[in-house]
């Protein structure tokens, strides 16, 4: 298992690549799914499409970082504003729920596990994010 999951990695992360002083308490692991036609297709091999990102929130925008199949933070950097994110909204799940937004006309579908073992702060940091930025924007 990689080290894109711990927060003193994350924070020099951010570090490195110029973004935003970090929130410890803003940011959220989540997944992207393979399509269905990915798994009609290539059955069990459509597992290789899923994405895996840590999805940071603060006031003026949301910052995608993907992360390897190792959990290893990568280059792939996406920063999206607020200002332009349309119907945010999270369904709650027993397991894990569904974090989803619209920017420039393209749908953004998350999975949110509301717990990670090797993460232990998504529980409390799902709770922050829900209260700071997904309910208050309803």
């Amino acid at each position: 298992m990689g080290n894109g999951l711990k927060l003193e990695n994350i924070k020099t992360y951010f570090i490195q690549h110029q973004l935003p002083p970090l929130d410890q308490s803003s940011i959220i692991y989540g997944m992207i799914n393979a399509k269905a036609w990915q798994y009609a297709l290539l059955s069990g091999l459509a597992t290789l499409f899923i994405r895996h990102i840590l999805i940071y929130f603060n006031a003026e925008k949301i910052i995608l970082i993907g992360l390897t199949a190792n959990a290893n933070l990568s280059e792939s950097i996406t920063v999206i504003p607020m200002t332009k994110i349309t119907n945010l909204s999270y369904k709650t799940g027993f397991f894990r729920g569904e974090l989803t937004f619209i920017y420039e006309q393209q749908k953004y579908t998350f999975k949110i596990p509301n717990f990670i073992l090797a993460a232990k702060w998504q529980k409390n940091n799902l709770k922050n994010i829900l209260q700071r930025y997904i309910i208050s924007a309803s």
